[in-house]
């Protein structure tokens, strides 16, 4: 649980992995106690970046030898993104001359730009062997990838703090990640030991990194948590506007709106301040991006036949990073402006131009989508209708499915943050289809959105414990032999202990922690008592379980109606504890107690030996 991280931090630096756009924050333990407003972010990413406060998930490798472990860091963020299009350039100057030549030009061969791979963890078969594509399609291993994009934002940070001459003592900073809410188990793992290994890692010019045993220096933070976080600290005028936001007894939905999701969290406030989670996170795989793809979808669908696939499938990475990256700048400032000045108009490739000279490639004819000179020009209707609308019906589908659930029958605001809530035609689009459906909500943006995950997670730093209770997001207990009963128990199961003549089920899961239970932090759960299954065993192996399904009701005996196996499908072993228990005077008869104290972040197991007193901990990371 949130205890075990290192307690009351001289520093808490959180770091954003966007989809998109990635960036850190930082506050100081004294800076926090006299003013919680007061957290810094880095605004130099570089001469033309495109925001302020973060930059692009971008990171540009170099090779040195063979071996993958000799790639080094090149640069990362816009800047290496401006390095790449300018080595891009040269490439092709050279390669035009070396044609002419007879000669082969490798001037990128020894680079590799990754870009947006977040959303390769999105899916549920991750493990280290996972590959990323490079712009130039050759494949690396992701966790390398992400590791080295970590590393490069903290040694960023450490060398910011450096130059302001100010000195940062590792072994008192803790590192807050923050992470969609919608993520498996397995997706939050990978990215833990991506960070261990960034954090491990030495910086140029710092004496020393983290040792191994230093782990209690990283805590991983819900997105759209960290968001609530940030919306109940801010100053009172804001909440105010906000539908007296923050007020004690109040039920908000916060919906963070990124580049591939819309992940939202339910929350309630309680007295001074502490929060109680109401529902499971929730989430959808919408966001940004759609509105990019469905982008290019309209340029393949205004051309005749598969012309612009084609043709564009050829054109040059620099052409490929600049037309994305114009559009992506464009695409939230859409619906600021009079909506008969809405208009997209980005410079057409030159790859597509020259086809489009030579009439290899034609327009169709269409009110919404038009050339003029070098330039592509997408209306209004185009990009309100086609490219925002179905991207803003999926976000308000998942928004929907909650608020109608009897958890949020209370709930009066829904809070908008993350980068898509910048723009003014989603936050329009959702405002009218939740009026519509839900007249009494409020649909409420704060000030700064694209902020409020970072700020949020750096405030969860300094108090990980403002969670009161948390909703259980996997059934938690431990693997056990039970006696068999013929109308509960799987027959295939069966098996006879010879030593006190019984039949027990095996592989069946005790249940500790329900999924979908709320679950107060830090206070210990109802124990169980375990015996051994033979008379002279001398050790007992306690193996934890974490399944994906809740139990059905209880029977009338206390026993759920459906058994839960730790051989179903969903159902993985966490941890486990191996019990010496030497004197066997009792024989079955001697009792080990088992206490869990779930801390949403955490499971700590304590198995403790009633005939010696002897105590066994145990500390499983849930995130």
């Amino acid at each position: 649980m949130e205890v075990s991280i290192i307690q009351k931090p001289d520093l808490v630096v959180a770091i954003d992995f966007g989809s998109t756009y990635s960036g850190y924050a930082w506050q100081w333990r004294t800076d926090f106690l006299r003013n919680k407003g007061n957290i810094e972010f880095n605004t130099n990413w570089g001469s033309g970046a495109l925001q302020l406060h973060k930059t692009t998930t971008c990171l540009l490798l170099k090779a040195n030898g063979d071996d993958e472990s000799e790639y080094e860091i090149d640069s990362f963020g816009y800047k290496a993104e401006r390095i790449y299009i300018n080595m891009s350039k040269e490439h092709e100057k050279e390669k035009k001359k070396n044609l002419d030549r007879g000669d082969e030009d490798n001037s990128l061969e020894n680079f590799y730009l990754f870009k947006r791979f977040k959303h390769l963890l999105y899916t549920k078969e991750i493990d280290d062997k996972m590959k990323v594509e490079d712009q130039l399609d050759r494949h690396f291993p992701l966790f390398h990838v992400l590791s080295k994009f970590l590393k490069a934002l903290k040694d960023h940070f450490i060398n910011n703090l450096k130059e302001k001459g100010q000195r940062v003592n590792l072994d008192k900073t803790l590192w807050v990640v923050t992470v969609p809410a919608i993520w498996s188990e397995k997706a939050k793992a990978f990215m833990r030991k991506a960070m261990e290994k960034a954090l491990m890692e030495e910086t140029e010019g710092i004496e020393k990194s983290l040792t191994k045993k230093k782990r209690k220096n990283l805590l991983l933070a819900l997105e759209p948590e960290a968001a609530a976080i940030y919306c109940i600290h801010l100053p009172c005028e804001q909440r105010a506007n906000m539908n007296d936001f923050g007020a004690p007894g109040q039920v908000f939905l916060t919906a963070d709106l990124g580049g591939l999701t819309a992940d939202l969290s339910a929350v309630k406030v309680l007295d001074e301040g502490l929060l109680e989670e109401v529902c499971l996170s929730t989430g959808q795989l919408t966001g940004g991006q759609n509105v990019n793809d469905a982008f290019f979808q309209a340029c393949h669908n205004n051309f005749d036949g598969d012309s612009w696939n084609k043709t564009f499938g050829k054109s040059t990475p620099t052409e490929c990073l600049e037309m994305e990256d114009d559009f992506e700048q464009k695409k939230v400032t859409i619906g600021k402006e009079d909506q008969r000045l809405e208009k997209i108009v980005l410079k057409v490739p030159y790859t597509i131009m020259k086809e489009i000279d030579k009439n290899n490639i034609t327009l169709k004819e269409t009110n919404d989508f038009y050339l003029e000179e070098n330039e592509m020009k997408f209306t209004s209707e185009l990009v309100r209708n086609k490219l925002f609308k179905e991207t803003c019906a999926k976000m308000y589908d998942v928004m929907k499915e909650d608020l109608e659930s009897k958890k949020l029958k209370d709930c009066r605001t829904v809070v908008l943050v993350g980068g898509f809530a910048e723009s003014p035609i989603v936050v329009q689009h959702i405002r009218e289809a939740i009026k519509k459906n839900f007249p009494n909500m409020k649909v409420v943006v704060p000030t700064s959105p694209f902020q409020a995950v970072l700020k949020g997670a750096v405030l969860y730093g300094h108090d990980p414990m403002i969670f009161r209770s948390r909703i259980a997001r996997y059934t938690y207990g431990v693997g056990i032999n039970h006696v068999f009963d013929e109308k509960r128990h799987d027959k295939e199961k069966k098996w006879l202990n010879t030593e006190d003549n019984k039949y027990y089920c095996k592989d069946v899961l005790a249940v500790h922690v329900a999924k979908g239970q709320s679950v107060i932090l830090k206070e210990q759960l109802e124990e169980h008592r375990y015996r051994p299954t033979y008379k002279n065993q001398k050790s007992v192996n306690i193996s934890i379980y974490a399944s994906d399904r809740a139990p059905m009701n209880s029977t009338v005996d206390g026993e759920p109606k459906d058994v839960i196996y730790i051989t179903d499908e969903g159902c993985e072993k966490i941890g486990e504890i191996d019990v010496e228990i030497p004197d066997t005077l009792l024989g079955t008869e001697r009792n080990l107690l088992v206490r869990m104290v779930y801390g949403g972040t955490e499971l700590s197991v304590i198995v403790i030996d009633e005939t010696s007193g002897k105590d066994f901990p145990l500390s499983i990371k849930l995130i």
